[in-house]
């Protein structure tokens, strides 16, 4: 599958073809409750502090599969499947950001995995990290951006492309979204207001931080190199906010940098950990 098309329209694309695959961490899991309704969940690992793994529009927790093992060998780590996605039942209520935020802690509150965490998240997944960040500061003990997004891209993009660039890359982005599955319609929807909540929980915590950036882009895909330079604005503004953050470029990879350079993704993880672990006192292993 090509990951060198438009920011947005690759999340869309690869997150339909992601539900059919069946990740080694699927293969055993427990199911807890997150309100009614019980969500995937995998754990793996042992150490402090837990990674928690994020992923991004629509995807189950395989999106991780290049990631997540290796981490588990040096600490304890956390990934699931949002609600109608994956192994996970249905929401009870309306998708939204700050839905996923409170999924989220319900999933951890019931699972062994407890704070501080490192949380990792992709794409929508970032947006989701960084408000749960903001609302359960005292939880966090780092975070990965990996490529992360929010809504504010899409409006930005909408305000500056032409009208003909817009249509097109529209009509595009409904061909793919007729596969997709009523959780991953609900997720695209909801991703499209989540810039303000995001906007709303700067500045991150002071702690340790890496954030992943693509850099790759498509000239052939409607408005795609414009959505990356606008996306990079965005990532300037969060370091200029958040002074603690550490930025990272992926020269061979766009936006699915787990998979297309996951030992970026690996290496941010463990100096964050490890750093997490000077701070605390701990002895770091890495």
């Amino acid at each position: 599958m090509a990951r060198t098309i438009g920011t947005w329209a690759l999340s869309v694309l690869w997150a339909i073809g992601s539900l059919s695959l069946v990740s080694a961490a699927q293969a055993a899991g427990t199911r807890v409750d997150a309100g009614g309704y019980q969500l995937f969940t995998s754990v793996n690992g042992s150490g402090n502090p837990a990674v928690v793994f994020v992923s991004g529009l629509g995807e189950d927790l395989s999106t991780w599969d290049k990631v997540a093992p290796d981490v588990a060998r040096f600490t304890q780590t956390f990934a699931y499947d949002r609600a109608g996605l994956g192994k996970s039942d249905p929401a009870t209520s309306k998708k939204s950001v700050d839905q996923m935020v409170s999924e989220l802690h319900a999933a951890l509150e019931k699972s062994a995995v407890k704070p501080p965490y490192v949380l990792v998240g992709h794409s929508l997944g970032g947006a989701v990290v960084e408000v749960y960040a903001h609302r359960y500061a005292s939880q966090i003990a780092g975070l990965v951006l990996v490529d992360p997004e929010d809504g504010r891209l899409l409006e930005q993009l909408h305000a500056t492309l032409s009208k003909a660039d817009w249509d097109a890359r529209q009509q595009m982005l409904d061909k793919m979204m007729d596969a997709a599955s009523p959780a991953q319609k609900a997720e695209l929807e909801a991703s499209k207001d989540s810039g303000k909540l995001v906007e709303a929980s700067l500045p991150l915590p002071a702690v340790p931080t890496v954030l992943l950036t693509g850099t790759l882009k498509d000239p052939g895909f409607p408005g795609n190199p414009l959505e990356q330079d606008l996306k990079m604005g965005l990532h300037k503004e969060l370091l200029a906010q958040n002074p603690q953050v550490k930025q990272v470029f992926a020269p061979n990879s766009r936006h699915y940098i787990q998979e297309d350079a996951p030992d970026l993704v690996l290496n941010a993880i463990k100096d964050v950990v490890a750093q997490a672990r000077k701070g605390s006192g701990k002895k770091s292993p890495l």
